[in-house]
């Protein structure tokens, strides 16, 4: 779940360690009408030195896309920049970003989201 600009169900697969895809079906409430908003994100991960925790912390940045509907709709680049901690037994991660957007249609335009989630981890 991410909570912010934009809000609603956020998911992550991990393809190694330090790479990740991220997707989310949330709801822009920015506007004057609720908008949904679909996005997904090739993230890359950087682990920041936490030797007196026993999570993970990484730093992390990515490239991904987004189409905006409603009235307005609107498709777009993301560039999320984000910091997550992980837990080491338990499957959950916290994570909080900002992100820059280019939209190219209806016209060219730059905005900027934000949110703080937390993601539980299935095991296969």
């Amino acid at each position: 779940m991410i909570l912010g600009d934009p809000t609603g169900l956020s998911a992550k697969y991990w393809l190694t360690h330090k790479r990740a895809v991220d997707m989310a079906l949330a709801w822009d409430l920015s506007g004057s009408d609720d908008r949904l908003e679909i996005h997904a994100d090739h993230l890359w991960h950087f682990d920041l030195d936490i030797s007196r925790m026993q999570g993970r912390l990484p730093l992390y940045v990515g490239l991904g896309g987004r189409v905006l509907t409603g009235h307005d709709a609107r498709v777009g680049v993301r560039v999320p920049l984000g910091i997550s901690y992980m837990f080491p037994r338990i499957p959950i991660e916290l994570f909080g970003e900002i992100t820059p957007l280019l939209d190219f249609t209806p016209d060219t335009d730059t905005s900027v989201n934000g949110g703080a989630g937390i993601r539980f981890y299935f095991k296969g």
